[in-house]
Formats: structure tokens, C-alpha cells, sequence
């Protein structure tokens, strides 16, 4: 949001989190803003029962789930929209890949994850 509007360009931000309380302050229009830009968005929360690991059905659902969404190596049906923040970040891979992330957005998915990802889903009680 700060590279797509230099009017909301704010040195300090990212710049550690034990800002003093000026500092904070400056920063807090900022927060609300990202706050309500991402509290509008919809949110899947999957239980995964197994401790993080890059073996763990955790690390193979994040893996090949990022590399299936991402448009970095070429572009996938689902593209963001022009007014994405993430056209404005300072990191190539997010740009390209169309999701916050630099890991994982170059690799090749294993489709066989998605039978892991609907066995879980399956076991996740109805809303």
C-alpha cells in the first residue's frame, strides 16, 4: 500500500518492532488501513495434527499449495485484480507470483497434495 500511494509513505515502517510511541503513532492511520484491507478478505483455517516440518502434511500443503496458486513461472486462471497491493511490492517473486510469498512460487506442485488437502478438509466439522 505505501509503493502504491507515496502519500502514505512512512520511513519507519518495517523497520523493528519495538518502535518508540511517536513512531507508532505516525504509524497506526497505516495499520488501520491494512487492518481493514485484510480483515475484509474471506480466511480457511484447515487443522493440520502434525508438528511444522518440511516433511509434515503442513509443509507439503503450504508448498504445493503456493506453487499451484502462483502465476511466477506462468500465468494461472486466477490472477489478482489491478488494484492488488501486490503489484506495488518491492519484491519481484510477489509481483510475478501474484501472492505474498517468495518461497515456493518457482517450484512445480505435486497434485497428489490436493487428496491430502480434501482428506483434512473432510475431517473439519461443519461451520
Amino acid at each position: 500500500m505505501i509503493n502504491a500511494d507515496p502519500a502514505l509513505n512512512i520511513e519507519s515502517w518495517g523497520r523493528g518492532a519495538n518502535a518508540p510511541r511517536d513512531v507508532r503513532a505516525r504509524e497506526r492511520p497505516h495499520e488501520l488501513r491494512v487492518s481493514r484491507y485484510l480483515g475484509d478478505m474471506t480466511l480457511l483455517v484447515l487443522d493440520i495434527p502434525d508438528a511444522p516440518g518440511p516433511d509434515s502434511a503442513r509443509g507439503i500443503i503450504e508448498r504445493n499449495s503456493i506453487a499451484l496458486l502462483s502465476s511466477y513461472l506462468a500465468p494461472r486462471p486466477d490472477v489478482p485484480g489491478p488494484g492488488w497491493p501486490g503489484r506495488h511490492s518491492g519484491r519481484e517473486r510477489v509481483r510475478r507470483s501474484g501472492l505474498w510469498n517468495n518461497n515456493h512460487v518457482d517450484a512445480p506442485y505435486d497434485p497428489e497434495f490436493l487428496n491430502l488437502f480434501a482428506d483434512l478438509a473432510g475431517r473439519m466439522p461443519a461451520p
